[in-house]
């Protein structure tokens, strides 16, 4: 008789509309709690709300969850209630999620008297909650907010009393969550904010009053496998006096927790204080938790919860470190004319000595997170630099790059110069060189040896190992001989009768655009009309003019004079160089973002900073 007297009381308590005619104020069936590892905790969950669990506490926790997860749990309140819950999350965006829930009491067998006390039977009083929740995770606020919209249901039966008495109503709980760090966290929900009315047939009106319900959650980490989290939660609501819950829970690895509490509840003689305890254990992604919780001193009034979860498989360390890697310079595709690059830019999250390594080689962080390095470009062309952020163990988490282009450059030309373009992309693939002493001499005249070499070098010809002596005039020792004679053996160059090449001789416009036409192969046949007015179709190289103009390789040239026999200088030749066929092809290859980036181990760096 008392264990059923207890369990009649609390379920008066939670869920059953008093069979009368006043409008009365009813308490939420949720009061009773939901989820083992929150009941263990002494329902202080507010600022926590992770899981499936948030659907029913707090729906701003819904907003950072990862993956599918499912809850349940069951329970014989006071032996006399069955509880049941059961609920359901699944992410709808990346830091937003969808959830759905039910949670179900129901008594049977509760007698029926008289006003004289006689017994007319027996009832039986069930009491559903529905949930259609939904959570956004704002990241750069740290806020997390949510919503759950719900459908309450109760009825029973009996007699007609008590089937009159049956009701339904919607109502809304609000939530929010902010967390300034990993370790601190702050919650507060509103439930039923509009005092939501509960009609039932017997023209009764019920109203389930707002409550407020505010938390804190605090994380400590003793070591690097062990977590504490400490929570502390409040509710407030008019026509009661304001109740606190408090709980602790101990990991002491990720996969098995003990948590304890203390649970503050409204009575009939006011408030009173329960202690409460649980375990839980994860396996496989399930989770499996126990709550032990009693209603007042008597041992028969003690309720035991049993939680089973799906929350998903347990997270990889390199998953849990969260950091986050930003790289300030340089900016990708950046082009540069230096043997080295400022490398700079911020880790935040686990980091410790060195977390971060540039193309292998480590890289020293300020207390603030902020690193910068010197990181060597040796060689002319792409690069590729590699930034890695590591976690605790070493292990690479977070990985970003940057494409880099080294052009070559030489002190006489200038940035405003006509052919800076084409004299920094043929020298850089090779096509040309400058000067030992750091210049280009873009404006002297181009030698007919410098003209062979300038051909050899976009043919990509291998050259003999010793170079012979095929011209009266260019000994084996002469600078360019390799290329002389290359450039003769495949037809490209002729010397003159005397059996000489006099490669210190000048070459005038007409006889390079002549060679350079007929290297590229273009198809040269007389014109009609005269392709300048200084090159008459009479002229021996207007064919060669002719096709090198409409090929575009002569669109530098302003006016309708060439010049023919004026000599052309090295930059002239290095700008119609740059748009025959071959040479095009690979200053296109040099110039694209697209390929040619490939990883290298970089050697110590230069010069590594701390800002």
């Amino acid at each position: 008789m008392k264990k059923f007297s207890l369990g009649l009381i609390l379920l008066l308590t939670i869920a059953l509309p008093a069979f009368a005619a006043d409008n009365l104020i009813v308490a939420d069936p949720m009061h009773i709690g939901v989820g083992a590892r929150p009941l263990g905790m002494g329902k202080a969950y507010v600022a926590l709300a992770e899981n499936g669990d948030g659907i029913f506490v707090n729906p701003a926790g819904l907003g950072k969850i990862d993956g599918p997860k499912v809850t349940s749990m069951y329970s014989n309140v006071i032996g006399d209630v069955n509880y049941i819950v059961l609920g359901g999350a699944y992410p709808y965006t990346k830091n937003s999620a969808i959830g759905a829930g039910a949670v179900v009491s129901s008594v049977s067998g509760i007698g029926l008297y008289d006003s004289l006390g006689n017994s007319t039977g027996s009832a039986n009083w069930g009491s559903s909650v529905m949930f259609l929740s939904y959570g956004l995770n704002l990241e750069d606020a740290k806020m997390s907010f949510g919503a759950s919209a719900k459908y309450y249901s109760q009825g029973g039966s009996g007699n007609s009393s008590v089937e009159a008495a049956s009701a339904t109503g919607l109502g809304v709980d609000l939530g929010a969550i902010y967390s300034p760090t990993d370790n601190l966290s702050l919650g507060i929900t509103a439930q039923n904010p509009f005092d939501t009315k509960l009609a039932s047939g017997n023209g009764v009106e019920n109203t389930l009053l707002p409550v407020i319900k505010a938390g804190a959650r605090v994380t400590v980490n003793p070591t690097e496998t062990q977590k504490i989290n400490i929570l502390f939660d409040t509710d407030m609501a008019k026509y009661r006096p304001s109740t606190v819950h408090a709980g602790v829970e101990y990991l002491p690895v990720s996969n098995i927790a003990f948590r304890a509490g203390l649970d503050q509840d409204i009575t009939p003689g006011g408030v009173e204080t329960n202690p409460t305890a649980g375990v839980g254990l994860k396996i496989a992604g399930m989770e499996f938790d126990y709550a032990y919780h009693p209603y007042g001193s008597l041992a028969d009034n003690t309720t035991h919860y049993f939680s089973v979860s799906y929350v998903g498989p347990e997270k990889k360390a390199e998953d849990q470190t969260n950091l986050d890697l930003t790289i300030l310079t340089p900016a990708d595709q950046s082009i540069i004319y230096a043997d080295n690059v400022a490398v700079t830019g911020t880790v935040k999250g686990n980091v410790k000595a060195f977390p971060v390594k540039i193309n292998g080689v480590n890289a020293p962080v300020d207390p603030t997170g902020k690193f910068s390095a010197t990181v060597p470009v040796d060689k002319v062309g792409k690069k590729l630099i590699v930034v890695e952020a590591q976690d605790f163990n070493g292990k690479a988490v977070v990985k970003d790059s940057r494409k880099i282009l080294r052009l070559m450059s030489f002190s006489d030309v200038g940035q405003g110069y006509w052919a800076k373009k084409p004299i920094e992309h043929t020298s850089t693939v090779g096509l040309v060189q400058g000067y030992p002493d750091g210049t280009f001499k873009p404006d002297r005249a181009l030698t007919r040896a410098e003209l062979a070499t300038l051909m050899v070098r976009a043919r990509g010809v291998q050259l003999p190992g010793y170079a012979r002596q095929v011209f009266k005039d260019v000994k084996a020792s002469y600078w360019a001989a390799n290329y002389i004679e290359a450039a003769q053996r495949m037809g490209m160059i002729q010397g003159y009768p005397d059996k000489k090449f006099r490669p210190n001789n000048r070459v005038n416009k007409a006889e390079a655009i002549a060679i350079l036409a007929r290297f590229d192969g273009m198809v040269a046949t007389k014109p009609e009309v005269a392709p300048y007015s200084d090159v008459p179709t009479k002229h021996w190289a207007s064919r060669y003019v002719a096709a090198a103009k409409d090929s575009g390789m002569l669109n530098y040239i302003d006016g309708k004079r060439l010049r023919p026999k004026e000599e052309v200088s090295r930059a002239e030749a290095v700008e119609m160089m740059s748009k025959t066929s071959m040479a095009a092809k690979a200053i296109n290859d040099l110039l694209s973002w697209d390929k040619g980036f490939e990883f290298e181990i970089s050697r110590p760096t230069l010069k590594a900073s701390v800002y």
